[in-house]
């Protein structure tokens, strides 16, 4: 499942986005986040390399990461609902 957050008028920073993300995510129920990707630093977590794909993506996904989300396209988290 993916979620798509759009704010405008207001600077979010990674700080911000990831509050947010947990917030929308725990009402899915409970919420694990395994993997971010911060697209404006260009920062990722885990930094892992693997087959020239979003790894961090591909990390969570194998670890059971079943809700996605987006912050205006700057920042993504993955999370695994319970």
């Amino acid at each position: 499942m993916e979620v798509e957050v759009k704010i405008k008028d207001y600077e979010i920073d990674f700080e911000k986005a990831t509050s947010l993300a947990n917030s929308i995510a725990s009402n899915f129920g409970e919420a694990m986040l395994l993997s971010w990707c911060d697209y404006k630093r260009g920062v990722r977590n885990p930094d892992v390399e693997c087959c020239g794909e979003n790894s961090w993506e591909i990390y969570a996904k194998n670890r059971g990461g079943n809700l996605k989300i987006k912050i205006n396209e700057d920042y993504a988290f993955m999370f695994r609902i319970q």
